[in-house]
């Protein structure tokens, strides 16, 4: 089969990880039908409306768009049927201890309900080990059709960074695992069109690197969190002793924060505790995501005791959140810290404003519609993400807006201490124990 045999692809989920993915493949020439249950997805694509704050990615939508490669629809069957391929990008939630399939089987019953001779069926979504072969490929072959001969079956792990996505989707090295050889073959032949740079495995490993790819991250971010902890109860700048530690060649540790977001390493570390099941040390996974869950609670405790230093309680006062978008200068508030360190001061009856250049959640807080709206007469500012619009505040101007003895909560560390007290501030940050 040569390159040019897979021009008709159909992406189900146009979230963040499926919408750039058929923008992609789409803005390579193929004719592209994007799929999803939201109509006011489904109609935005069509007008060649980004909903997504991505570089690059809106103009590249209305292009495709305008050159009719790329349309949406909630018609997932009459997509499946005129299609090639099959990409899947729908959500995979954990809950608790259990990982949530429902949406990845409810879009695998649209898929063998009208299934094919030749169709490729690729999951993208991230799936605990062993499941594209031990639940996905029996699944699909109820259609009769057999994996290998009649259609294939294969795991691409997405490795998108909000704000990389075009440039990772075109450049970064991508896993590829068929249930099979021919399976293999395939994908690596679709995901070629666009991306040259591709390493070919099975499935069961193509899931497993997504899932411990994450959980390194988490692991090490919780190492740091650890760090910061310890760093405040002795006194030290964490963020000092590890640029200090990092001069030594073999090391290269994380820096620590207000906790850990995203819908990546919240939740892909759960899956693989649930494959290592009973598997001695599996453990550390789950007090490495404690630690993680913790950071955003203690954000809290330091503003409690900052302001109680100064004889001011939590209640009452008003508390300005900075940022509640999970990460800097993206638009995505998906298991934020901001939204703990938010419920849990409402709950101790502050007057708590949110204030975000490029997110509109808010998880209850009172929405600031500029920094300055956010910062007059407030008690405490509290730093939640490191957007860079953050890291070069006028501490004069912020000073002159807050009220007398104003606090700085610093959660991402993007403050110099020094030069906070210089201007008049009580300043408190996770891992700064001076």
């Amino acid at each position: 089969m040569s390159n040019d045999s897979y021009n008709n692809i159909t992406v189900i989920g146009l979230g963040y990880v499926g919408l750039p993915t058929a923008i992609v493949f789409a803005s390579r020439g193929l004719r592209v039908v994007g799929v999803d249950v939201d109509v006011d997805k489904v109609k935005a694509v069509n007008e060649g409306k980004c909903y997504i704050r991505e570089p690059g990615l809106p103009e590249l939508l209305r292009d495709v768009v305008s050159r009719g490669l790329l349309r949406a629809t909630t018609d997932g069957a009459s997509a499946v049927r005129g299609s090639d391929a099959v990409v899947i990008a729908v959500p995979t939630p954990v809950k608790g201890d259990d990982v949530d399939l429902s949406y990845l089987m409810s879009a695998l019953k649209v898929v063998r309900d009208n299934i094919h001779e030749g169709l490729l069926v690729v999951i993208e979504s991230t799936i605990p080990p062993g499941t594209t072969v031990n639940i996905v490929k029996p699944f699909l072959e109820e259609s009769g059709y057999r994996v290998e001969e009649d259609f294939y079956l294969a795991h691409v792990p997405e490795r998108i960074a909000p704000g990389k996505a075009i440039e990772e989707l075109t450049r970064a090295s991508r896993v590829v695992g068929g249930v099979g050889p021919r399976s293999t073959e395939k994908a690596l032949e679709i995901y070629g069109r666009v991306n040259s740079n591709l390493l070919a495995t099975d499935a069961t490993t193509a899931e497993f690197v997504k899932v411990i790819e994450n959980t390194f991250r988490d692991l090490n971010i919780a190492y740091a969190n650890l760090l910061a902890l310890i760093a405040e109860k002795i006194g030290v700048d964490v963020f000092e002793a590890v640029r200090l530690a990092n001069t030594h060649p073999r090391v290269k540790i994380h820096l620590p924060g207000a906790g850990v977001g995203g819908p990546c390493l919240t939740k892909d570390p759960y899956m693989l505790v649930k494959t290592g099941e009973n598997v001695f040390g599996v453990d550390l996974i789950k007090l490495a995501r404690s630690i993680n869950d913790y950071m955003p609670k203690h954000v809290v405790e330091l503003v409690e005791k900052t302001l109680e230093s100064i004889g001011k309680s939590v209640k009452n006062n008003k508390i300005a959140i900075l940022g509640t978008a999970y990460k800097a200068d993206v638009d995505d508030p998906r298991e934020s810290p901001a939204k703990t360190i938010i419920k849990e001061l409402l709950s101790l009856g502050a007057k708590v404003v949110a204030y975000d250049p490029y997110c509109p959640e808010t998880f209850g807080a009172e929405r600031a519609e500029s920094l300055e709206e956010a910062l007059r007469d407030a008690d405490a500012v509290v730093i939640a993400t490191d957007h860079t619009v953050f890291r070069n505040l006028d501490l004069d101007a912020v000073k002159r807006l807050m009220k007398d003895k104003p606090v700085i909560i610093d959660g991402r560390g993007i403050i110099d201490y020094r030069k906070a007290r210089e201007h008049g501030f009580l300043y408190c940050g996770v891992g700064v124990g001076r």
